[in-house]
């Protein structure tokens, strides 16, 4: 992959990664990140590991984040919901903090090899279906099961977050903002 593109492919993530943390609106977030993931995949692209990129657009692109998507219009958290705004010095330490752990990183990685780093050559089998599912259901399978089980609780967790108080299933929430006359129309056994 050419430099050029590499580094506007970069600059990209970096920029949709920054909008993901500073939107306001979760659903404005969600689409960031969405863009920034999808840039990722076009990296992979470039690194010659096709199976990698689809995979990221098809479980991080597509499960994920539509998975992110549903428990925040499940949560429906309006702004008094949500709490007060952290105080400015609170906002200013986190941004000193993160741009610490940065400027390490970046002191890390540029000071490695004497600046010299070559990708090693690979194989025309790196990151093809075979040599992802080798070491996926080899030596990390137990890993992979344990995700699993970790987005199946998250989920269950969602929808007990999404109860109101006093029901016993979410059968009757009301998705819109209907009115309760429309409501009371429609489902009568709910409100006699």
């Amino acid at each position: 992959m050419p430099t050029f593109l590499t580094l506007t492919i970069g600059t990209i993530i970096v920029v949709a990664a920054l909008m993901t943390v500073t939107r306001r609106n979760p659903i404005h977030a969600v689409l960031s990140m969405l863009v920034s993931l999808c840039g990722i995949a076009v990296l992979m692209l470039g690194l010659h590991a096709p199976f990698l990129a689809a995979m990221q657009i098809l479980l991080y692109g597509g499960a994920i984040m539509i998975l992110f998507t549903f428990v925040i219009m499940l949560l429906t958290l309006r702004e008094e919901e949500m709490g007060p705004e952290p105080p400015q010095t609170t906002k200013l330490l986190a941004a000193v903090g993160a741009f610490g752990i940065l400027a390490v990183l970046w002191h890390a990685i540029s000071t490695r090899g004497g600046g010299s780093y070559q990708v090693p050559h690979v194989g025309d089998a790196y990151g093809s279906v075979e040599h992802f599912a080798r070491f996926l259901y080899t030596d990390y399978v137990v890993a992979f099961e344990l995700i699993t089980v970790l987005v199946m609780a998250g989920a269950a967790g969602v929808i007990v977050l999404a109860r109101r108080p006093g029901r016993a299933t979410l059968e009757t929430t009301r998705l819109t903002t209907e009115h309760d006359d429309d409501a009371a129309h429609r489902h009568p056994e709910v409100h006699s």
